[in-house]
């Protein structure tokens, strides 16, 4: 992707999909930026931590972000949007196959590690976290797709209850049982890292 403008990194998501629904090449590499490790580490944790497979569905969804740019409502909130539609890509991708339930118990560290890029934790702290999360990855592989997927939009990007629920196009009273049923089932499977597991799990149904 090419480089993208300052003056377009001023600009707000929305702002930027109206640009680029006018043909502004800027305002694509702009949101290219913004949304493409998020999305990535997503399409890592849906996807069984298949990097192949999530770098094609990352590239995918933003051809999408091209070729469906028309159909994004100025009004709404671009973060959901594209959400949604990844979301929906991994829903499509459950629909033809049936998700791997085992994977390799380091595989998750590459998701961590793009996760945290840039971080310099001891090499002690950063050994147990990897641990911890491969352990939490394997927990997730065997939970509903949609319990999955609500729990990483919920405690990977930070997403409020409401949003969730646009996204996955359900209520909030079952986003918030999907969220309940992952994260009591998540708190019962990981109860030998506490505290870590009680520091991702205390923000469940707010």
């Amino acid at each position: 992707m090419g480089l993208f403008r300052k003056n377009d990194d001023r600009q707000s998501d929305e702002a930027l999909m109206v640009l680029l629904q006018s043909g502004d090449a800027g305002a694509f590499d702009t949101l290219y930026h913004r949304y493409s490790q998020r999305l990535l580490v997503y399409f890592l944790r849906m996807l069984g931590n298949d990097r192949d497979k999530a770098d094609d569905f990352l590239q995918d969804l933003f051809l999408k972000v091209i070729d469906k740019g028309g159909q994004f409502r100025a009004e709404a909130r671009f973060s959901t949007w594209i959400f949604t539609v990844a979301h929906n890509m991994c829903k499509n991708e459950y629909r033809r196959r049936e998700v791997r339930k085992v994977i390799d118990p380091e595989a998750d560290v590459e998701a961590v590690s793009v996760l945290d890029a840039g971080a310099n934790p001891g090499i002690h702290e950063a050994l147990d976290r990897q641990r911890f999360q491969s352990r939490l990855q394997q927990v997730l592989l065997t939970c509903d797709d949609n319990q999955r997927s609500a729990f990483i939009l919920r405690f990977q990007e930070h997403l409020s209850i409401r949003e969730i629920s646009e996204i996955m196009d359900c209520s909030e009273g079952t986003t918030k049982s999907r969220l309940f049923y992952v994260t009591k089932k998540l708190g019962k499977a990981l109860g030998e890292f506490n505290p870590q597991v009680n520091g991702v799990l205390h923000h469940a149904g707010k």
